[in-house]
């Protein structure tokens, strides 16, 4: 593998086979759940908003909501999965364009300091070619003086706690990223907008934090090269989230294809 990335290696904690067949195969398939493809959608949306903002220009909500709306329309296949039967197309729809509009209400008139959106690293943990690692931010923003702060947009129904976010190693991760790329930097806030409950949730880390998740990714990625360079078995973890999984037909532990994928319609 070139490199790795948070959703590789969270991946591989959720089931080795999993893994195997997206970033060791490279098997990749279109097939994708509502929840996710309604994210992108809010994503893009979010990043039109800022992209405008840094042209010094406002757009309305409804031409966000708008942008919303054509994305989904020219992205929208017949290999997307609802898995809550209960909930319609309709229903994740109009989920979007309200994460959308709360946000909007929320932080306007967009006083940050943007200095990016969608940003890509390419970044080692250790300085060497041994733990290449890819990450893409969905939002800087910068003081001036040397104080950043790294925005990510999750629109999953699930909001992390303060505790959690403290834990959490995905932004600590883009904080490496960031530090190496950027001169000066005197501080790094983590700040997470859990979209469906309108909220954000803001950490610091500590060097000695940050360091120890160096050494835990490390060791996690030479777990994951050895069992390639060994040829052993990339061995499939069942759980709840196999219902939300395109690979039964490759994976040892699934006979037959997934019963939630079926033909979607607008």
């Amino acid at each position: 593998m070139k490199y790795f990335s948070y959703s590789s290696l969270e991946t591989f904690n959720k089931c080795p086979s999993l893994f195997s067949f997206r970033y060791i195969d490279k098997n990749l398939k279109k097939d994708e759940s509502i929840e996710a493809f309604m994210g992108k959608r809010i994503h893009e949306a979010l990043e039109f908003l800022y992209n405008d903002i840094l042209l010094n220009k406002v757009p309305f909500l409804d031409r966000i909501i708008e942008k919303y709306h054509e994305r989904w329309e020219s992205n929208w296949h017949d290999r997307i999965a609802i898995v809550h039967k209960d909930k319609s197309i309709k229903f994740y729809y109009e989920l979007g364009e309200k994460c959308i509009a709360g946000y909007y209400r929320t932080y306007k008139p967009f006083k940050e300091l943007v200095i990016g959106t969608e940003i890509e690293f390419l970044f080692s943990l250790n300085n060497t070619d041994d733990y290449i690692f890819k990450s893409i931010i969905d939002r800087i923003d910068h003081d001036g003086n040397g104080n950043y702060e790294i925005h990510d947009y999750k629109s999953g129904k699930r909001a992390m706690s303060y505790h959690q976010a403290n834990k959490d190693k995905q932004l600590a991760l883009y904080q490496i990223a960031l530090e190496q790329n950027y001169k000066n930097v005197k501080s790094v806030k983590l700040i997470w907008h859990f979209l469906q409950h309108n909220i954000k949730i803001e950490s610091n880390r500590r060097i000695e934090e940050i360091n120890k998740l160096i050494i835990e990714t490390s060791f996690k990625i030479d777990n994951i090269k050895k069992k390639i360079q060994f040829g052993e078995d990339f061995l499939p973890k069942e759980s709840i989230l196999c219902n939300w999984c395109y690979y039964w037909e490759e994976c040892g532990a699934k006979i037959g294809s997934n019963p939630y994928i079926k033909s979607q319609t607008q």
